[in-house]
């Protein structure tokens, strides 16, 4: 147990039982601890015996203050925020969005949003969904449709969200009945996968065809179980590129493309200006693999003759 003591305005006295005395000091709202005239760079807490924290963290952030009856490490669940919002989401964008649709054991189309989405690997193509499980009481908390008709049918289909299609998106982004159909409740158009029972959105320019892999059950620590995550894997086997998308070079046309991706709060942003950086040092042929293309008879010469040299 470290015991806090309060000396000053901007001076206090860490003594750690057994061996060792530490003074905490503060300069410009960072605080570092001093230990026989070296500086520990640490994050530090500590709790007394009423109960009492004292939050000392480095950059800032938090710079101090207590909270009457806690005890154990302090965490973002269990410490007030010393911002008006939490930042956690805002500070991770713009995230892409999963529109992912899905279909369950009894023939119904489902479709939502999950800005928790990314790809995974490349070879194998994989991605990823991350989705948390809904509810907004602790006694009805339950798992997602998406989920249970994921693992119960063994595929889904992601679907790029245009700026075009962002009403419709946030249409199926509402919590419908399991029985529902969001397709429908969105006025949106069905196309058949080519190689997974699922529907795709016939209007979004770009889809991937997933089959299920695994999930990976992340426990929260909300009651009812409410931020417990269900972080779902799976492998792309079709994709689909809408023809006029795609530039004479075989590149997308982000500019015409314009999707969007989630910020914070209810923030979300439109991709639409790019720029070009390539790496220093890498070889022709690591580029054009990172292009997306199998390099060819001049990236191999090219990188002979850079070895050669």
């Amino acid at each position: 147990m470290v015991v806090l003591t309060r000396l000053s305005k901007n001076k206090r006295t860490l003594t750690w039982p057994f061996l060792y005395e530490l003074q905490l000091l503060e300069n410009g709202g960072f605080w570092y601890l001093k230990y026989n005239r070296k500086r520990v760079k640490k994050p530090w807490s500590s709790a007394g015996a009423d109960g009492q924290r004292n939050i000392i963290r480095k950059g800032g952030l938090i710079r101090g203050g207590t909270t009457p009856g806690r005890t154990g490490e302090l965490t973002p669940q269990n410490e007030e925020c010393p911002m008006a919002l939490n930042p956690f989401k805002a500070c991770v964008a713009p995230r892409p969005i999963g529109w992912i649709s899905t279909v369950s054991r009894d023939g119904i189309d489902n479709l939502a949003p999950f800005s928790q989405f990314q790809n995974l690997s490349y070879d194998p193509p994989m991605v990823m969904i991350a989705i948390n499980q809904g509810g907004d009481e602790p006694d009805h908390v339950h798992r997602k449709d998406t989920v249970n008709n994921i693992e119960s049918t063994g595929c889904f289909v992601y679907n790029a969200v245009p700026y075009d299609l962002k009403e419709q998106m946030n249409i199926t982004a509402s919590g419908f009945a399991p029985e529902e159909d969001e397709f429908e409740k969105a006025g949106l158009h069905k196309a058949e996968s080519v190689r997974v029972a699922a529907k795709r959105v016939a209007e979004s320019p770009i889809q991937f065809e997933c089959e299920y892999m695994q999930t990976i059950r992340i426990p929260g620590t909300m009651a009812g179980g409410k931020g417990t995550v269900d972080l779902i894997i799976g492998k792309v086997v079709e994709i689909h590129v809408a023809d006029e998308i795609i530039l004479p070079n075989g590149k997308l046309d982000y500019r015409k493309l314009r999707l969007i991706g989630r910020a914070g709060y209810w923030d979300y942003g439109v991709m639409e200006d790019t720029f070009a950086m390539k790496v220093p040092g890498v070889s022709a042929a690591r580029m054009a693999a990172m292009e997306g293309r199998k390099p060819n008879e001049a990236d191999l010469e090219k990188d002979k003759k850079e070895n050669s040299l």
